[in-house]
């Protein structure tokens, strides 16, 4: 199955339209061809596969949180070379250009991961497989299409675009440095009336946690629903401690670090303790009223998410975690919160276009 740019697809829940086509060669499988076509849609940037040979057709989407970490819940399905022979529309890659690549799949055999390793970087990406079937077309974009073509037309375009981005973005980040709260974590739970104050833990370098209880009996998994809708999905990584409905969560937003737990000895009480990334690199406290696994975990997570960031930050402030030697964690943003968050945060992205008069 082909598609052109400009054609409108729905694949599930999602509706797109191809704005970038790329053709692959496998170097390690007889040069075996498959197609990725790059989605414009109402979830943000995906990309649809297109394997004709083997009949595997997928929807993927970035998956920039994974830094490298690779969880026992994957297993390794293929990897070989592929080659671009082919480019159309708004892709980042050039005729004849190499990349090695490593597919795996999860136990269910539903889920895929893929990683891109370029001369430039690697690139990851998170997906699930469709069947041919769900794959519908739905029209045609002929400005999409137009947009998405090369030629002198299509260079001046994006010069123009590239100019208006950069005003747009100068402006949001004199707006964003006035409206910085709007999402913070710290805000949110002490202004909500689901959550209230505990306690306090202080740090070094005049940095504190806080601690709130949710007001009722519940389980972690909701409480993270809670405060991810409360935040606008705007976290860079979401992740339950082993994966199993109820247990500990870390949230890691650009500039909070928190813990969701079931404090000791308390039942089905949920704790909850936020501080900024500073406190963290500064401090290695145990949470309050922390299991002995929680605390070795939520040290474990934040060095293997945090820490390498924060160094940079924070370069002139001496650090606890200076000399870590424990763990670190493998399956980082794993799991359903982490799709779920980035499907809040994009829902929120498209309702503020929409009421500003963006879109059709």
């Amino acid at each position: 199955m082909n598609y052109n740019l400009g054609t409108k697809l729905r694949i599930r829940d999602v509706e797109g339209t191809v704005v970038g086509i790329i053709e692959y060669a496998n170097l390690n499988d007889g040069h075996k061809k498959w197609r990725e076509y790059r989605l414009n849609t109402n979830k943000g940037e995906f990309w649809l596969s297109v394997d004709d040979v083997y009949q595997e057709y997928s929807m993927s989407f970035p998956a920039n949180n994974i830094r490298g970490s690779i969880g026992p819940e994957w297993h390794k399905v293929d990897e070989g070379t592929q080659m671009v022979t082919m480019r159309a529309g708004n892709v980042d890659v050039d005729m004849g250009e190499r990349a090695s690549f490593v597919e795996f799949e999860d136990a269910s055999e539903e889920k895929t991961l893929s990683l891109e390793t370029w001369e430039d970087g690697t690139e990851y990406s998170y997906g699930y497989y469709v069947e041919p079937t769900e794959i519908v077309v739905t029209g045609y974009d002929e400005r999409a299409a137009k947009s998405s073509s090369g030629g002198s037309k299509g260079v001046v375009a994006f010069f123009v675009f590239f100019i208006a981005i950069w005003v747009l973005g100068a402006f949001a980040s004199l707006f964003g440095s006035l409206f910085a709260n709007k999402h913070q974590l710290s805000d949110y739970l002490k202004k909500s009336s689901a959550y209230s104050y505990v306690t306090s833990i202080t740090g070094q370098e005049k940095q504190k946690a806080d601690v709130y209880e949710y007001t009722t009996d519940d389980t972690t998994d909701n409480v993270a629903l809670n405060i991810i809708n409360g935040i606008d999905g705007n976290t860079e990584s979401v992740t339950q401690k082993d994966d199993t409905s109820d247990d500990s969560i870390a949230i890691l937003t650009k500039n909070e670090y928190c813990l969701i737990y079931h404090p000791e000895g308390m039942g089905s009480k949920v704790y909850v303790q936020v501080s900024p990334r500073k406190y963290n690199y500064t401090s290695d406290n145990e949470p309050y009223r922390s299991s002995r696994s929680n605390t070795s975990w939520y040290r474990s997570h934040y060095y293997t998410t945090g820490y390498t960031s924060d160094s940079g930050h924070f370069s002139s402030t001496p650090s606890a975690y200076k000399t870590y030697s424990g763990d670190t964690i493998h399956n980082v943003g794993n799991g359903y919160f982490d799709s779920y968050s980035n499907s809040v945060r994009q829902s929120s992205i498209n309702s503020r276009s929409s009421s500003s008069g963006g879109g059709k």
